[in-house]
């Protein structure tokens, strides 16, 4: 084990590029909870038929080869020339897929044209697409799961508390990073978490009532293995410190060479000590795919991806239609500002930064603007810090961030005027205002 995970660490961070050239690239995954005129839980299945008519998709299925011929109707995504529609956990829930971007407004222009059919679709079917992080009146079931191949092994491997994806609905960014900064951005942007979600939590009403979290997506998902989902436990030294701590979570489900699954439910740790690695590169690179299967099952706050070269920023809820871009603004400024928010942060709060901001996170994601800041002005300065990493980019994108120092000077964000208008109007205000 002293060589197997230094050695991967060296592979996974060979995918990641060495230089950048111009600015940071962006590309968005934006989860939406598909519901009927009632509230409830719509079904993604009703859409694909009415997208295939309008455009040029090229639908995916779900493991055809492997699977009965049955599971070849059950289509898992849409393909088009500039967006990606996906089927996740949920039936409820519908992702679209923007490609990269050189800036904010070509992303506010890619998700516009993603969402104009979308909806359409939708609305024909009698549904509506909504800008919220949580299914608000369907709680979750094993019904309400796509019924992938790959979800029904992990609902058997971790049990009930998977099925909270099947309601949850993100806003989540993925950002240009180079290969020296792969181990910083981990660390800050899980740290950054919590000013994050204090400032873009919009999950305050599911299962049919107010919730207790304003964040219930993080909330709920924080049932899900311990530190497996939201904000790392520690700062690391190294990417191999980092692999190590992903490597001792159990592996829930192998994926094999012929595409089955098989349950494993232990630490990946003991697979590795199993299959050491050799000289050969193939045992290394097949090695380095199984990691990087577990690792996918890993939901922390800010993660790595090496297909893409990115930092996936990952605790936004879905935004309201009239701010849709908020989260998105805020997660890319608080990127490019990552040097100046570390030498901040650490001046501001020492040797007990990890400690404090672990606990002003799960006061956040309970109360939102209302926890206790761990330092006078510390949103203020955070979101300050934002605004001029995005004003350096020289693309004008800070004005994105408009509505972010709206809820900071008003001390209200989207999910206090749900819950508020769900408390005051019921099930159809929340609709009304959430829906695209």
């Amino acid at each position: 084990m002293s060589n197997t995970i230094p050695a991967l660490a060296e592979q996974y961070a060979a995918r990641i590029k060495e230089t950048r050239h111009g600015l940071r690239l962006v590309g968005r995954e934006l989860e939406f909870p598909l519901v009927n005129q009632d509230g409830t839980a719509g079904d993604i299945r009703r859409l694909w038929p009415r997208l295939i008519r309008e455009g040029h998709y090229n639908p995916k299925y779900d493991d055809p080869k492997y699977d009965d011929p049955s599971t070849e109707a059950l289509i898992v995504a849409l393909h088009g020339e500039d967006v990606v529609y996906e089927a996740e956990v949920g039936l409820g829930t519908v992702e679209l897929l923007t490609p990269a971007c050189e800036d904010l407004f070509q992303l506010e222009a890619a998700v516009k044209r993603g969402l104009a059919p979308l909806v359409r679709a939708a609305e024909a079917e009698g549904m509506h697409v909504l800008g919220f992080g949580i299914q608000p009146r369907t709680p979750r079931s094993a019904k309400l799961m796509t019924p992938k191949k790959r979800y029904g092994a992990l609902l058997n491997a971790i049990g009930k508390p998977w099925l909270h994806f099947a309601t949850t609905t993100a806003d989540q960014l993925h950002v240009d990073i180079t290969r020296d900064e792969l181990v910083p951005m981990l660390n800050w942007m899980n740290l950054l978490s919590a000013p994050l979600i204090a400032l873009v939590a919009n999950s305050s009403v599911y299962a049919g009532r107010a919730g207790k979290f304003v964040s219930g997506r993080e909330g709920l998902l924080g049932t899900i293995g311990t530190h497996r989902n939201g904000m790392t436990p520690r700062q690391f030294d190294s990417l191999a410190d980092f692999m190590t701590f992903i490597c001792a979570h159990p592996c829930y489900v192998l994926k094999n060479a012929d595409g089955s699954l098989t349950q494993y439910g232990r630490p990946f740790t003991e697979y590795l000590k199993q299959r050491p690695v050799r000289f050969s590169k193939a045992d290394r690179s097949d090695l380095l795919e199984r990691y990087l299967w577990h690792e996918h099952y890993t939901w922390n706050s800010a993660r790595a991806r090496v297909e893409h070269s990115t930092i996936e920023i990952r605790p936004a809820c879905q935004q309201p239609p009239h701010e849709s871009m908020a989260a998105s603004a805020l997660s890319l400024g608080l990127v490019e500002a990552q040097p100046q928010l570390a030498q901040y942060i650490t001046h501001a709060l020492g040797d007990d930064a990890w400690r404090v901001m672990l606990r002003y996170r799960r006061a956040v994601v309970r109360d939102g603007l209302r926890a206790a800041e761990p330092t006078r002005y510390f949103l203020r300065d955070v979101v300050q810090f934002a605004e001029d990493g995005l004003r350096a980019r020289g693309r004008g994108e800070e004005q994105f961030l408009l509505p972010i120092w709206n809820r900071l000077q008003e001390r209200r964000i989207p999910a206090d005027e749900a819950r508020e208008l769900f408390l005051k109007k019921g099930m159809p205000a929340l609709i009304e205002y959430c829906k695209f």
